[in-house]
């Protein structure tokens, strides 16, 4: 029982109705269209005036890089209260949302289980959201970043350069207070803020995670299709058939953005040099980066890139994650 985005803001309201309205085809998302609602899995945790049980409109977007031993009791029932309804229709929870790879940490440590961590190139993750931009104004997920980044722990240095502050309230106040002082920002500030989150996401999540997939690789690699398959099996007892799993084209380069440039100035200004270049499980992370930016001028290569990182790793030390 896959739980479509249960960190969400919209549970907060939903209805059987607005669960019979929410359908890929319909959505505008360039998701696959099986016929499916997304919600579906909510149905049968409605509460008569709507909304799911236990769900705090909070949990969205506030704390979303939560510390491991945090008490948070209300978030934590809600997490029982969807693992619970699964196990009752004898069916394997997961728990399937984007806004969980800060909490990893905090969720392993309460509920155990398995923790399955998906990577994306970023510059094509950012283009894919900021296509869908129907006129010169932030997306939604665009303002989600700007949200996130500005109250996030580590992130108050490149908060700062982006002219970001914390805004306090609830939260479609704040989304709508982001749009309304951002809503003429360069597309550059939108992916320099997108990459912050990301690798700030990432350094959290690849230490504590069971499993890594490469989403650019699983669509195009039948090879490594079977044994990530396999490796899910072996880990949830799941058995899943990623045959049919096909990657989005690439977006095209429709804006001018340096992505490399903004990229090392924001990883220079967040300090997170020396974490990016460490041996372990955030190789990955630093391979993807170096996959998705190469340099402007292909003859320079990623020499200079991997010693702006190195020379900044021996000049913050270990203390700079």
């Amino acid at each position: 029982m896959a739980y479509y985005e249960p960190w969400h803001e919209q549970l907060a309201t939903l209805t059987p109705d607005r669960v019979a309205q929410e359908r890929p085809e319909t959505s505008g998302l360039r998701h696959p269209a099986d016929g499916q609602p997304y919600l579906r899995e909510f149905e049968g945790l409605l509460r008569p005036e709507g909304g799911v049980r236990d769900y705090e409109t909070r949990l969205a977007l506030d704390d979303y890089f939560l510390p491991d031993d945090r008490e948070d009791s209300a978030q934590a029932a809600y997490v029982e209260t969807l693992i619970e309804s699964a196990r009752r229709q004898n069916r394997t929870p997961v728990l399937a949302c984007c806004r969980t790879l800060g909490r990893i940490g905090w969720l392993r440590r309460r509920f155990g289980g398995a923790h399955i961590v998906l990577i994306r190139d970023p510059v094509q993750q950012w283009r894919s959201f900021y296509s869908l931009r129907k006129r010169p104004r932030p997306t939604y997920f665009e303002l989600c970043q700007y949200v996130i980044l500005s109250t996030a722990p580590g992130g108050e240095a490149g908060a700062r350069r982006l002219g970001l502050k914390p805004v306090r309230g609830e939260l479609f106040d704040r989304i709508q207070a982001v749009r309304k002082r951002l809503k003429r920002a360069p597309a550059r500030m939108s992916f320099a803020a997108f990459l912050a989150v990301y690798v700030l996401s990432y350094l959290a999540a690849l230490p504590r995670a069971d499993l890594v997939i490469d989403v650019d690789r699983l669509g195009g690699d039948p090879e490594y299709a079977r044994a990530t398959a396999t490796a899910i099996e072996m880990l949830t007892g799941v058995k899943l058939d990623f045959s049919d799993c096909r990657a989005p084209a690439p977006h095209p380069d429709k804006v001018d953005v340096d992505y490399r440039k903004e990229a090392l100035a924001m990883i220079e200004v967040l300090g997170l040099g020396a974490a990016l270049t460490a041996p372990g499980p955030v190789h990955t992370l630093h391979r993807k980066l170096v996959q998705a930016l190469p340099e402007r001028e292909p003859a320079t290569a990623w020499g200079g890139m991997l010693a702006f990182w190195r020379e900044r790793s021996v000049k913050w030390g270990a203390g700079g994650s």
